[in-house]
């Protein structure tokens, strides 16, 4: 399979390191829009670089193509890809424009062509087992947190570009939230500003709270920050009426209580990006979607599930998931 990249950053590199391991694919492009980056990239794993994308998918051609860009950089690499019939992974978020990714979403629904979306953490066997679990015992409470500091790119602390925190990496929250309870039906938030001051063009939010109401009836509470500088971390707990499970940390390792005397633990895998990669790659191959977990159109639903909190955020009002 030859395959090629749009965006060549630190995201694109997590899945680069794990698709050079395996002996059935064949890097073919890199395009970014910095040309020494793409270079770098071509020369570490192979392929052409390239700073536009259209002229990377006519020169080389590939069978499937990784969109690793930042939330305001997202269109025309995925249009592009459309009109060509490529089959595309792309990481989270998939804009930070629910009219761009409607756009999108039209073009993958006429074209039918494969897409995956880079919510790893639903391939996770944990997420899995407690998703088994809350089959038999609906979820009635969650809450969830990811909290630390701020990332150093510029366009993550311009709002505009990024969508602010909610948007570009709590995303991962929100979305586990959605897989485990449901869809969400209204979000009411509020935010802390002010606290961040020694950070240039720094507009988004120091952190904030969102209450959830699911269509299952369960509530949840999902809090941000990134006015930390003493830690804090990744967790979620999800409460059922007879089951606890508690997840903690980037790899989203996960405690199962029953009863005090009846524990089940699963540790969160490390190669979670090689696992996302296998499923997108075997379903390209059968040409069925079966393998992957969150497609385009489900990568929307939480896209607007984060926007949702945005304009609670910004109106100060209870904000229907339905009104978008």
């Amino acid at each position: 399979m030859k395959i090629a990249f749009i965006g060549t950053g630190g995201i694109a590199r997590s899945h680069a390191q794990g698709l050079a391991k395996r002996s059935d694919v064949t890097f073919v492009g890199a395009c970014d829009v910095d040309l020494a980056r793409s270079t770098a990239f071509a020369l570490e794993y192979g392929g052409e670089a390239f700073t536009d994308p259209a002229e990377m998918l006519d020169r080389t051609k590939p069978d499937a193509a990784w969109v690793c860009l930042p939330p305001f950089a997202h269109g025309e690499a995925e249009l592009s890809l459309l009109d060509r019939r490529i089959p595309f992974l792309v990481e989270k978020p998939i804009s930070n424009d629910l009219a761009t990714a409607h756009k999108i979403l039209d073009g993958v629904e006429r074209t039918g062509i494969l897409t995956s979306v880079g919510y790893m953490t639903r391939y996770r066997r944990g997420v899995q087992r407690v998703r088994e679990i809350l089959q038999g015992d609906p979820p009635v409470l969650a809450h969830g947190a990811w909290i630390g500091g701020a990332p150093g790119v510029y366009w993550w602390r311009v709002k505009a570009l990024s969508g602010g925190q909610i948007v570009e990496q709590t995303t991962h929250t929100f979305d586990l939230a959605r897989y485990l309870l449901g869809e969400p039906v209204d979000v009411f938030a509020r935010g802390v500003k002010g606290r961040i001051t020694d950070m240039d063009d720094y507009d988004v939010d120091d952190a904030s709270t969102v209450a959830v109401t699911f269509e299952s009836g369960a509530v949840a509470n999902l809090m941000s920050s990134c006015a930390s500088r003493a830690g804090g971390g990744v967790h979620m707990t999800v409460v059922g009426m007879h089951h606890y499970a508690t997840f903690t940390g980037w790899d989203n390792s996960v405690v199962i209580r029953k009863s005090a005397l009846e524990e089940e633990r699963i540790q969160g895998e490390s190669n979670i990006f090689e696992i996302e990669d296998a499923a997108f790659i075997a379903a390209v191959t059968s040409g069925q979607p079966g393998p992957i977990l969150s497609d385009y159109a489900d990568g929307c639903r939480s896209l607007a599930f984060c926007l949702a909190a945005n304009r609670s955020l910004e109106t100060g009002q209870v904000v229907s998931l339905a009104s978008l």
